[in-house]
């Protein structure tokens, strides 16, 4: 792959040179911030859908054993 920018352009004018290769850095460092944002967001996701269903099983969990209570409850003020 051929530079966009040869050696004499930039001995001739350096501060574009320079500038130039700044943008194209800045652009690549967008670009991989973006991806790996991306990545994060999926394994969130999967991480929020595992931790939802934990919390079903424990809210199920919870109504029966409330429910046991409210029957020991009955059973004693009887």
């Amino acid at each position: 792959m051929e530079s966009p920018i040869n050696f004499e352009q930039f001995k001739s004018n350096p501060i574009t040179a320079v500038a130039f290769m700044a943008v194209l850095t800045v652009g690549y460092l967008f670009y991989e911030l973006r991806s790996s944002h991306e990545e994060q967001l999926g394994q969130q996701d999967a991480r929020i859908e595992q931790l939802e269903e934990k919390i079903e099983k424990y809210e199920d969990k919870l109504d029966e054993l409330n429910q046991k209570l409210i029957e020991c409850l009955r059973v004693n003020n009887q």
